[in-house]
């Protein structure tokens, strides 16, 4: 295991070595070199540079700034921009600096800061602050109105190239039918996707939580005592003070100013699965979630109690820095689907406009007739288009939503289906999201390190007979007893009374950092059972008991046997385990008459027992779902605000690496030096005690080196990152904050869900992809062809309408596309978004249809005679180009959609096979009806045509099938 540090001398520990000598200098190296005299610089072989040339130097910094700068905008204006919480990340500092301040400060001066007293504010003052600080609430991410829905829908990329070249055909080429039918297409693909996301949102807000929650504040009662007062958490303001007990949630970001053995569940802001200690004394720890004596809003207490002054509220709290920037601007960014997209219809586009104009030139040059040939052009343009493009995306879109809801998954955002799809990277929190988020006893070891029974049976007492609120790790303890059949009986006396009675208890404090229970066992004998930690509990040892061949033996604790007891439970906290110890003593029954129990003088001379090892365990489904990550090539990096010996127990658990690992304050360190930020953070796979503005940072690093990065989390701490990512997925149950900001909302806890989220989403890619590669190659390839029939024919290959009708036939045939199979092995790797695969995929398969067709043109023009203008040979030309152009095109999606040899190796679904044949059968049919002889100006072809057809048919499917192989031979891959 490898870690980073900010130190570059020496290794942390032995388990933790530096991997620093393949990473640039950091920049405080940098610093001490760059930051010279010329002398210096000239002594380690540098130039010196005078005037002229710094001021060279400069002018050329400012030059590479400036171009830096124009490559960004003009990028944020084409693919839209990425986020930046520079502004954010130092009101985060300012704020965590403030709580600082005033946690440093003295009660009184507390007080005094916030004109209150101890307390609390009366009723007036408590109303004129409300009127002046405003509702204790945060802003919470407002949900789209249906208008906005569909206005997000229509601009989509695909649909606006659609549309803008809809109003060429009825602006320029006056042709109302081509208009009507982009029309038609556009309204459908709008419709649908909103109607689905409508749908999604639905659900979403159904989740949401509409019970205004209430906490108790004190008020002075004029008496110099206070009463308790109910008000709802957003009346609560500055100055407020509040009396703790376990249950409750801090209103706001509050210093304690009184606690007693006070527990705070952390967990949702820093991912640390046990209650963190809080008190009133203050120090000045490395992380503000460390400070004791600051409660953040949002954490809850576990046990114990206290009273606490509310320092801020609303949108002035820490969380408020994360709230605020989900509901900025700076978080509405691009994704690498969005990006993809636009890429797309960015090279449509072009293309259009690129190879049109030449065919004009050329058929108007050819026919003399420049005004046909500008609306020929157009038509063109009209059938070098997908038009379908948008229907089938989103038809693939909301089929991908309807499974996803089978597995009980809100998909918030359509388009996340397919981003899922290309993720390559998961970074997951670990609390809550790998974990169950209940901690577990896992062993209970006597001195010889064997899971004792008997270490299980004291322990349980300890956890049994104690009068205070129960905490985590005593339920862990008594859920282990349950569940062990050798405790059982005494568990079922005990819960009789028929067993053990309770005499006295010694409670936990801060100070002695254990708990003792004194219990009847006979009539004549007692015992002292201590739990506690384990330092604190082997200073009150004087003795270690031994089992040995069933019996157990009390041996002197010598200094070498506390050593060597305290290295095992250094191992065991190594390995991410939480350790307590146990211990016991007789109370012989002249001591127990009147006896008053006290920590001093009781907890004494003890017999150490054992260990108890605890941990917040991974999900049962952890491991097996990451190695089906492994199995589809998704990497897995876990970022989380625990420790790192826990962290790294847990990946090992579930088969997550942990060669590279590093800290956030680790991070910090070397966050000026970007090259090395950027090496560290795609290598690490486990990232501790991060903040929240960390996680998200280490999901942008990713994203910028080229990653599309799903992001799993549950707590407020993973709010930002979930937005950040490229798509973020949280559960029913986790905070509002984080439901806010997911793409995926998984009801059911279970990570297999993301496993068939991947396999939907490259499913969906797979059948979107199909259908742009084979309608955009099949359209360059008819532009190729219309070039040579311009330059040769004296008349068009095809009317404009016969065009239209072609593709509209063609389009119907692939409405299947989204129920289509897709190869299992295309499935095990994520496919990216490539405008240059398209490309190259155009020039590969486009000109090979274009030889069919100049072989068609051949067989017209030289066999049949088919070459007088203005006579039935043009039409019997158009219609027999109609036929091989329909049915090559249609029956060539089959050769596209898989890797290997088409209904042999590889079947396709029944809806696309019957789609195809119905519109193979309709278009040979069309010439024999009206609509082809007075509408379309066919005529019924030469029965000798059909051998010259079965050819070209033939002929250009094998054709396809040995390009394929080249293709894939050469660029490893195909779709």
């Amino acid at each position: 295991m490898h870690s980073y540090s900010s130190s570059r001398d020496a290794p942390v520990d032995e388990k933790r070595a530096l991997i620093t000598k393949n990473t640039p200098l950091s920049s405080s190296s940098a610093a001490n070199y760059g930051s010279a005299d010329d002398d210096v610089l000239v002594s380690i072989g540098a130039p010196h540079i005078h005037g002229d040339d710094a001021s060279i130097r400069s002018a050329t910094s400012h030059t590479r700034v400036f171009m830096g700068d124009m490559k960004r905008r003009i990028y944020e204006i084409l693919f839209g921009k990425t986020a930046n919480l520079s502004k954010t990340s130092e009101e985060e500092r300012r704020i965590a600096a403030s709580l600082r301040e005033i946690s440093a400060l003295d009660v009184d001066n507390i007080l005094k800061r916030f004109d209150t007293g101890f307390n609390g504010l009366s009723p007036s003052e408590a109303s004129e602050r409300l009127a002046k600080y405003g509702k204790n609430e945060l802003s919470s991410a407002v949900l789209k109105r249906w208008y906005v829905i569909i206005f997000q829908a229509l601009i989509h990329p695909f649909n606006v190239l659609l549309m803008i070249l809809g109003i060429l055909a009825i602006t320029v080429a006056e042709d109302a039918t081509t208009f009507y039918f982009v029309l038609a297409m556009v309204i459908l693909s709008v419709g649908l996707r909103s109607y689905e996301e409508m749908k999604s949102q639905k659900s979403f807000k159904s989740m949401r939580d509409l019970i205004e929650p209430l906490t108790r504040i004190l008020r002075p009662d004029g008496k110099g005592g206070f009463v308790e007062t109910e008000i709802p958490i957003t009346d609560v303001v500055p100055g407020d003070v509040l009396t703790l007990r376990p249950g409750d949630i801090f209103p706001g970001d509050m210093v304690l100013i009184e606690s007693k053995d006070l527990f705070v569940s952390q967990s949702s802001l820093t991912g640390e699965f046990l209650p963190v200690e809080k008190s009133a004394n203050s120090n000045n720890p490395e992380s503000i979630f460390d400070v004791p004596n600051i409660c953040f809003m949002s954490t809850s207490v576990v046990s114990g109690r206290g009273r606490a002054l509310v320092i801020s509220t609303g949108n002035s709290t820490y969380i408020s820095t994360i709230n605020s920037t989900l509901n900025s601007d700076s978080m509405n960014t691009s994704n690498s689907f969005d990006v993809g997209v636009r890429k797309v219809a960015y090279l449509l586009l072009g293309f259009g406009l690129v190879m049109v104009p030449i065919v004009i030139v050329i058929n108007g040059l050819t026919t003399g007739d420049f005004y046909a040939a500008v609306l020929f052009g157009m038509s063109v343009l009209i059938g070098l288009t997908p038009e379908m493009l948008p229907m089938i995306l989103n038809a693939n879109l909301a089929y991908g939503a309807a499974e996803m809801a089978k597995h009980k998954t809100i998909v918030r955002k359509l388009d996340a289906i397919q981003t899922m799809g290309v993720v390559d990277v998961i970074c997951s929190d670990k609390t809550g999201t790998l974990t169950k988020d209940d901690v577990v006893l896992t062993e209970h070891l006597d001195s010889f390190n064997v899971n004792n029974v008997d270490v299980l049976r004291y322990a349980f007492l300890n956890s049994h007979f104690s009068t205070g609120l129960r905490n985590v790790l005593d339920s862990a303890v008594i859920k282990a007893a349950e569940a062990s059949e050798q405790v059982k009986t005494d568990y079922d006396a005990s819960e009789k009374g028929d067993l053990y009675s309770l005499i006295d208890e010694l409670p936990f404090d801060f100070v002695r950092r254990r708990m003792s229970v004194v219990l009847r066992t006979s009539a004549t004998h007692a015992e002292l059972i201590c739990k506690g930690a384990v330092e604190e509990l082997l200073d009150i040892c004087a003795s270690v008991r031994e089992y040995a061949d069933g019996a157990a033996t009390d041996v002197d604790m010598s200094d070498g046997y506390r050593k060597k007891l305290l290295a095992k439970v250094a191992e065991l906290n190594s390995d991410g385990l939480r350790v307590l110890a146990v211990a016991t003593k007789a109370v012989p029954e002249k001591e127990l008459e009147g006896k008053d129990f006290s920590a001093d003088k009781d907890e004494t001379d003890l017999v150490f027992v054992g260990f108890l090892t605890f941990l917040d365990p991974p999900k049962d489904d952890c491991a097996a779902a990451i190695e089906d990550f492994k199995k589809y090539h998704v990497g897995i990096k876990v970022l989380t605000g625990d420790n790192l010996a826990v962290a790294c127990k847990v990946c090992k658990d579930v088969g997550i690496d942990t060669e590279y690992v590093i800290t956030g304050p680790e991070l910090e360190s070397i966050q000026e030096n970007e090259d090395e930020l950027g090496e560290i953070v795609e290598r690490t796979t486990v990232f501790a005690k991060l903040t929240p503005f960390q996680k998200f940072n280490i999901v942008n690093i990713l994203k910028k080196k080229g990653h599309t990065v799903g992001f799993l989390g549950d707590g407020i701490n993973d709010a930002l990152a979930l937005r950040g990512a490229d798509c973020g997925i949280s559960v029913d149950t986790a905070t509002a904050l984080a439901k806010d900001a997911a793409d995926f909302i998984l009801l059911e806890k279970s990570l297999h869900v993301i496993t068939q989220a991947i396999i939907r989403g490259r499913k969906t890619h797979a059948n979107t992809i199909k259908y742009i590669k084979m309608a955009a190659s099949s359209n360059f390839g008819n532009v190729f062809s219309v070039l040579i029939a311009s330059a040769w024919l004296p008349f068009q290959p095809m009317t404009g309408n016969q065009i239209l009708t072609q593709n509209l036939l063609y389009d119907i045939s692939q409405i299947a596309i989204p129920w289509d199979n897709v190869d299992e092995e295309y499935l095990l790797h994520p496919h990216q978004w490539s405008a240059d695969s398209i490309f190259k995929f155009m020039l590969y398969l486009g000109p090979l249809s274009s030889i069919f067709d100049v072989y068609t043109f051949v067989v017209l023009w030289f066999y049949f005679g088919f070459r007088m203008p203005f006579t039935d040979d043009v039409k019997y030309f158009q219609t027999c180009w109609f036929y091989v152009g329909l049915i090559t095109q249609t029956l060539i999606v089959h050769m596209i959609r898989t890797e290997k040899l088409p209904f042999i190796q590889r079947n396709p679904s029944w809806q696309l096979a019957l789609g195809t044949f119905a519109v193979i059968v309709v278009g040979i049919v069309i010439p024999f009806t009206p609509l082809g002889t007075n509408v379309l100006q066919m005529l019924p072809v030469p029965g000798m045509f059909y051998p010259f057809l079965i050819v070209a048919i033939v002929g250009y499917l094998v054709s396809t099938q040995i390009v394929k192989k080249l293709y894939m031979k050469r660029y490893k891959e195909w779709l």
